[in-house]
């Protein structure tokens, strides 16, 4: 009887986590055609000497700013649908604070995780290919 009573909280859940690996998947896209495109920059960056930390600062720095933009604006809808969710909660308030960052630290985790693979090739890039290529 239990099992029949919350088929929509766990559908709902379900969902929930099939669309947050789909965006976890088309972020790792984004991130890594992101450090393909500038490429070239971070070619003339290592010609010049700039280091692999730097240059891994460079792409966590983006990444990081974009994320944080992307979750800032998320928490915020999250906060005005509030009157919305409240009906799907069972002894949790929607404005508990538990309830708001573990999502943000989430998504700034997965997106730090996505953006290992960029990270990696852009540390990877040969300056002398890519400058010769261009």
């Amino acid at each position: 009887m239990l099992d029949t009573q919350t088929m929509r909280e766990r559908l709902l859940a379900m969902l929930a986590l099939f669309f947050g690996g789909v965006a976890a998947v088309g972020l790792y896209g984004v991130l890594d055609y992101s450090v393909f495109q500038r490429r070239r920059e971070i070619a003339i960056r290592m010609a010049v000497g700039a280091q692999g930390q730097a240059i891994v600062r460079l792409v966590i720095t983006r990444t990081f700013f974009f994320m944080l933009i992307g979750a800032i604006a998320g928490g915020m809808l999250s906060l005005i649908s509030v009157q919305y969710v409240k009906t799907l909660l069972y002894k949790i308030m929607p404005t508990d604070w538990s309830m708001i960052t573990q999502p943000f630290v989430m998504v700034v985790a997965a997106g730090l995780f996505a953006a290992l693979p960029a990270v990696v090739r852009a540390v990877q890039v040969d300056p002398v290919n890519v400058l010769r290529a261009e």
